[in-house]
């Protein structure tokens, strides 16, 4: 996995390659810069045909700019720096590499924040602009002179490319904290920043890129680095080649409770997403006037009735019916569609300090347990809950705007506090564990704000927990397919049609990745 680094966690990482591995600064910084410019080759094989501007600060951020201008200028494009600041103000890695770009013939030009206009005509008729003007030590919002140089940077609508984060943008917290570029390729050097992958941050960056720029992950070693990105090489390991002489029996069995009157849908996406994830057998236990609309579909599902309210919720009848068909279960998923209706809440209540198999517990099972929180101490290490912002405010009592300000931070406080896996869906979705670790789910998409794609996921996990996976690697794991499914419909078809069924349809080229 990718580790995820906050600015301070950034610069000791920089300051232990230097100081105690002996890299020098400049070396860093030159090879930021050759990064740089390859992945501008990449992205425009004519490069020596550009025009580009390159806005510079006074600090490390503005050398690298200076190091990408001197390689642009070698292969033959216009190059114009435009600094944001005076050059006798530049010192160290960043001052020797502006002299060096201004002595073989960059032209530098010092902004004067009473003439920024003076260089409009420049902005008007170049290709790519470059913002080299801050890098992740900002902590308040731009303001003043800044604040203008960010804007001219947005104000023409060229192909912008920020190095390491955009100018403007906090590194840390992934909100918008006051004028900021809006950049369509940032580059991040060495780690990911936290703001390079959290909204509404990500949303200024069309894309990103991570480039190696020779940081050994020695210089790592002591930051304890709790936030990590997955990647599928990390999800295909966790997966072995199913043995020939295998069969149902041997992929786990789940039960999923779930679905209310008008609600059956939600139920049976989640039971069908427990078997196209892989587990052998799913039973769908349901209150009894919805289990008749399911005897024939999905028919791969099987169906137990319970006994239901006079609203068609689950009954606390059905706590004997329900204990019973717990028996040699691989995996349970509660949740979808139930309702928070008193008496079924009181059956939740009533039924999962009994549960001893991994747990998932979603949708109106969270709701449940938000109006009575003592119960999340009876929950096994093996449970998985997957609240999405509105969900998870219900569950700690803060407010879903502080939720989206630190979701980081709270899921990773819940998870230890509880000791348990907690998956907090959005874009993108964190997986929280026990240790207090946090991974950033790498996949998924816009298109998967629709009704039921939360039952699909709930379904992922339960089916990967059957067959053997711990709850962190099922959460893991199922994010990423999950999310994976969506991104290959996005691609087939689009973003805007994308309903539940889909991510089921597409399973199966998703899995066929994934799966030896």
């Amino acid at each position: 996995m990718l580790p995820v680094v906050t600015a301070k966690q950034m610069q000791a990482i920089d300051r232990q390659a230097i100081d105690g591995l002996g890299i020098p600064g400049i070396t860093l910084m030159e090879n930021a810069g050759v990064g740089i410019v390859r992945e501008l080759q990449r992205c425009f094989p004519d490069m020596s045909q550009k025009k580009i501007l390159i806005f510079c600060g006074k600090g490390n951020n503005g050398g690298d700019g200076f190091v990408v201008a001197r390689h642009l200028f070698s292969l033959g494009s216009e190059v114009r720096v435009l600094l944001a600041g005076k050059l006798s103000e530049l010192n160290g890695d960043a001052g020797i590499n502006a002299i060096s770009a201004k002595n073989i013939g960059i032209q530098v030009d010092e902004l004067d924040p009473n003439k920024l206009n003076r260089h409009d005509h420049k902005l008007r008729h170049c290709d790519i602009i470059i913002d080299a003007v801050f890098g992740t030590g900002l902590n308040k919002p731009a303001s003043g002179f800044i604040e203008k140089v960010i804007d001219k940077i947005n104000q023409f609508e060229k192909f912008v490319v920020s190095v390491d984060i955009n100018s403007g943008v906090d590194s840390d917290s992934g909100q918008l904290m006051g004028p900021h570029v809006k950049s369509d390729l940032t580059l991040a050097l060495a780690c990911w920043k936290q703001s390079h992958l959290l909204h509404p941050s990500a949303g200024v960056m069309k894309e990103t890129r991570l480039i190696n720029i020779g940081i050994p992950e020695k210089a790592s070693a002591e930051q304890n680095i709790r936030v990590h990105q997955c990647e599928e090489e990390d999800i295909k390991s966790y997966f072995q080649k199913r043995n020939a002489n295998s069969h149902k029996g041997n992929y786990g069995h789940v039960l999923v409770l779930a679905g209310s009157r008008g609600k059956g849908g939600s139920a049976g996406l989640t039971a069908l997403a427990v078997l196209r994830s892989g587990a052998g057998l799913c039973t769908l236990a349901l209150p009894d006037s919805c289990q008749k609309a399911f005897e024939v579909h999905p028919m791969e599902v099987m169906t137990a009735p319970l006994p239901e309210t006079a609203n068609g919720t689950l009954a606390l009848s059905a706590k004997e019916s329900i204990l019973e068909l717990l028996k040699e279960k691989s995996a349970v998923a509660i949740g979808p569609g139930i309702t928070t209706d008193p008496e079924t809440v009181a059956l939740i209540g009533e039924i999962l300090p009994l549960i001893q198999c991994p747990l998932v517990l979603d949708a109106d099972a969270l709701n449940a347990i938000s109006s009575h929180k003592d119960w999340l101490g009876k929950l096994k290490s093996e449970t998985v809950l997957t609240p999405h912002p509105k969900e998870m405010s219900r569950l700690t009592g803060v407010s879903t705007q502080e939720i989206q300000k630190n979701r980081i931070t709270i899921a990773s406080k819940f998870a230890t506090d509880h000791s348990l896996t907690l998956v907090l869906k959005g874009s993108p979705s964190l997986i929280g564990l026990a240790d207090g670790t946090v991974v950033i789910n790498s996949t998924g998409n816009a298109g998967m704000a629709t009704g039921g794609s939360g039952d699909v996921l709930t379904g992922i996990i339960a089916g990967l927990m059957a067959q053997g996976l711990p709850s962190q690697q099922a959460s893991i794991a199922g994010s990423y397919i999950h999310g994976q499914a969506a991104d290959h419909f996005a691609e087939t078809e689009s973003e805007t049609t994308l309903i539940a069924g889909d991510l089921l349809r597409c399973l199966p080229e998703t899995l066929k990745r994934i799966f030896p």
